[in-house]
């Protein structure tokens, strides 16, 4: 695997249009991002041809990308946001549609955790743990598990406003403490 610094200087390149880059970003990242759209759709023709628009959309979107962040994390946001739009246009009664298994542990060793490098899982593993169990559980499930915020509520029997309550206070932690381990 190459370094965030190569993974950084890929994309730059990609932005310019570099298409050798681009084949090169791609050649070291799909084997990590498969897995957030496999764990997303369940199906792994879906997540291949997910991977494929997603990686679109880097192509199109690099010259978004900004120096700094992790090349592999914001690469990850997109395969999964790509995901979640391909699950949402399932008909609920079609095969391949699950609901939401409650009952999985909260943080596993495989979907969207297996994209991110070893030390940046640790310190958000880290930074999750400032959260309130609410505000873990809430996150987890909206942004791990692709839930909506009233799947969510429905979940915890609250109200939805609560629950996006419990979200963005999270999120504003997480971003501060990542902030800082980053430092």
């Amino acid at each position: 695997m190459l370094t965030i610094a190569e993974l950084e200087q890929l994309l730059l390149a990609t932005a310019s249009g570099d298409q050798r880059a681009f084949q090169r970003f791609y050649d070291a990242t799909s084997a990590h991002l498969y897995p957030v759209a496999l764990r997303i759709l369940r199906e792994e023709g879906r997540a291949a041809d997910c991977l494929q628009d997603a990686f679109l959309k880097i192509w199109l979107k690099a010259t978004d990308y900004q120096a700094g962040r992790s090349p592999l994390a914001w690469a990850a946001a997109i395969v999964r946001y790509q995901a979640i739009d391909v699950l949402r246009r399932f008909p609920r009664d079609e095969p391949g549609w699950e609901e939401p298994d409650w009952e999985r542990e909260e943080w596993g060793d495989d979907g969207e955790q297996a994209a991110l490098y070893p030390a940046e899982r640790r310190r958000l593993e880290d930074c999750l743990q400032h959260l309130s169990a609410e505000q873990r559980q809430a996150i987890v499930q909206a942004f791990y598990r692709s839930s909506t915020y009233e799947e969510v509520a429905s979940h915890f029997g609250a109200a939805l406003g609560t629950v996006k309550s419990w979200i963005r206070r999270g999120l504003l932690i997480l971003k501060d403490c990542l902030q800082h381990e980053s430092a």
